[in-house]
């Protein structure tokens, strides 16, 4: 099947010359590229990048650390949650002799 375009040879809305798309989990080459470079020389210098940490005041460490948990822990998205009092059951007592 052809993909169907305007007179002005673009590709209609809802269409496309590649229907299938990119796949899922396909990254882009550019960035892999640039992912592992930055893996080789954190690697390469983990000893010195540590030695360097130690270095510093331990109010600048601590910032050091809580800048690099943003690349190491997933961000927590916020959630909206609705409770109604209606729901909510008083405890029962009771009271045996």
């Amino acid at each position: 099947m052809k993909a169907k375009r305007d007179k002005t040879g673009k590709f209609k809305p809802g269409t496309s010359g590649n229907p299938k798309g990119r796949p899922k989990g396909a990254g882009n080459k550019e960035v892999q590229i640039l992912r592992d470079k930055v893996k080789d020389l954190l690697d390469d210098n983990f000893d010195t990048i540590v030695d360097d940490l130690n270095a510093l005041e331990p109010k600048d460490r601590v910032s050091a650390y809580i800048k690099m948990m943003d690349f190491a822990l997933p961000k927590l998205k916020s959630i909206e949650a609705k409770a109604s009092h209606e729901l909510i059951q008083p405890p029962t007592i009771i009271i045996s002799d």
